[in-house]
């Protein structure tokens, strides 16, 4: 053996050692963050779709870090001001935008020019992951909200069928309170009131971009009316959260609530017998507000191809459904699988899933300061504080600087 030849023997195996080596071009590490654990099934389901690319692909290891939702924020910020970004994670739409402008996400519109699949997504779940024109995640889980209501409670009250506009649903939730049980129930609390009020605004015929018009005013008023004229809703909805909703619906307290599929378990297992229906129509017709989760990746992730080709399988596998749909409590979000079977995992799916098409996403990189805005311009007419004119105006005044 030569000297040099000798020398490069020597150091590939220091170097192996040390294992400092280079990873082989076969085998793939990609780290993956989620807050999909909020339930034994949630979590099993996820951990189903690891496995399954995993077997399919056995040069590839994706090691999942599950945080719980509370902590899933935080646990971002630091791996964005740590430059530890994961390759793959699930976050909120919401987010989105914001992680954008913080230039962590890959763009991912190169892949979406020559993906076909894109355009199979609904408008609005298809907008969901765009900022500034370009694609920034892909479509997880959807959802949005509709009217649930009691069968028996409904049957006891002498109601026939679920309200289809405003009027009639002031109508139904006075017929059906009495007592301790009140005819309608939504979050109002300062982290649910804004996904409460915007349906509310374009039912009005409003944009966000217009809060302080006679819109606003009168989804306000509304809002007012069902609460503190008719006191047809408690006054605990001011801190009542989707879960607290929820939690009183089953227990037979609200005729009516606003709520999402996420639900669905938690009723079925209650064994009420209730029914979906989509939102009441306002004077400006129906409107509902689109929100659920994006896979994203990490812009600096050393195997971009390699997470892209895991987020383009977990799209496009079939047999996906079956995680996607019973155990993430997720509706059919593309044109080409709305009507499968598969996604039939409750009967009321098909009334939530009636309104997406027609959903709206009003996310932006300021969406926080913006829910903050609304939620306390909601919370000051449901408290009485300030009337529904004046509480729109100084609304007005928070949300300009930050639409801008």
């Amino acid at each position: 053996m030569s000297v040099r030849a000798l020398l490069t023997a020597v150091l590939l195996v220091a170097v192996a050692a040390c294992g400092g080596g280079p990873e082989p071009a076969d085998e793939v590490t990609l780290t993956w963050w989620d807050y999909l654990d909020h339930s034994p099934m949630a979590d099993q389901a996820v951990g189903q779709l690891v496995k399954r690319y995993q077997d399919a692909h056995p040069g590839v290891e994706i090691r999942r870090t599950a945080i719980p939702r509370a902590d899933f924020d935080a646990k971002l910020a630091q791996a964005v001001a740590a430059g530890t970004f994961p390759d793959i994670a699930a976050v909120d739409v919401a987010a989105l935008p914001r992680l954008a402008e913080q230039d962590v996400l890959a763009d991912l519109t190169p892949h979406y020019s020559s993906w076909e699949v894109k355009d199979r997504y609904l408008e609005p779940v298809r907008e969901s992951v765009r900022h500034r024109d370009r694609f920034y995640g892909v479509p997880l889980r959807t959802s949005t909200t509709a009217l649930l209501y009691n069968r028996d409670l409904f049957a006891a009250g002498g109601v026939a069928e679920p309200p289809r506009t405003w009027e009639e649903l002031r109508a139904t939730a006075q017929a059906l309170t009495a007592g301790d049980r009140w005819g309608l129930c939504f979050a109002a609390s300062e982290g649910g009131s804004a996904a409460t009020f915007l349906p509310l605004l374009w039912q009005a015929g409003g944009e966000l971009g217009d809060v302080g018009g006679e819109a606003s005013v009168r989804a306000l008023s509304f809002v007012d009316g069902v609460l503190n004229v008719d006191r047809s809703a408690p006054q605990d909805v001011l801190r009542w959260n989707d879960s607290d909703v929820e939690r009183e619906f089953a227990a037979g307290r609200c005729a009516m609530m606003v709520n999402g599929p996420w639900s669905a378990p938690a009723l079925n297992s209650a064994g009420l017998d209730w029914g979906a229906a989509a939102l009441p129509s306002g004077p400006a017709g129906s409107g509902a507000l689109l929100g659920g989760e994006a896979w994203v990746l990490g812009k600096a992730g050393r195997h971009a191809d390699r997470a892209w080709d895991v987020l383009r399988w977990l799209a496009e596998e079939r047999d996906n459904v079956t995680e996607f749909g019973a155990a993430l409590n997720a509706l059919p979000n593309r044109s080409d699988t709305v009507d499968e079977l598969a996604w039939r995992w409750d009967p009321n799916v098909p009334a939530f899933v009636g309104q997406l098409a027609g959903s709206r996403v009003v996310y932006g990189p300021r969406y926080a300061e913006v829910s903050a805005a609304l939620s306390t311009m909601v919370r000051q007419v449901l408290g009485r504080e300030r009337p529904p004119a004046e509480a729109a105006r100084d609304g007005r005044a928070k949300l300009e600087p930050l639409l801008r």
